[in-house]
């Protein structure tokens, strides 16, 4: 138990700093195209994903046109679930949630 447990903190840690990096990335690119509002830090916990441009999207809940970041999460290669989940948007209601669905989409 205490193994499974250290398991998932290591992946909980490892998906965060992922996806900080992307985010990262995303600003950086952002602030070079002029379009940094899109990738602002959300005034709410609230955020939806769904599918941008083929790949899964992080959008802040008050901003549906606009991505927060693009992940590298491919929805081709998803549950046909997930994918029409994403077609209608999932409503994630907290950071920490945020980053649970992200690592279940990815495995």
């Amino acid at each position: 138990m205490k193994l499974k447990m250290l398991t998932l903190g290591i992946l909980a840690v490892a998906a965060v700093l992922m996806t900080t990096a992307a985010v990262a990335t995303q600003t950086k690119n952002a602030l070079e195209e002029g379009t940094a509002a899109c990738f602002a830090e959300p005034e709410t916990s609230s955020y939806v994903l769904r599918d941008y441009e083929g790949y899964v999207a992080v959008f802040v809940e008050n901003n549906p046109d606009c991505p927060m970041t693009v992940t590298d999460i491919q929805v081709s290669t998803l549950r046909e679930l997930d994918k029409r989940l994403l077609q209608t948007g999932m409503k994630i209601s907290s950071h920490e949630r945020l980053m649970m669905t992200l690592e279940d989409l990815s495995s």
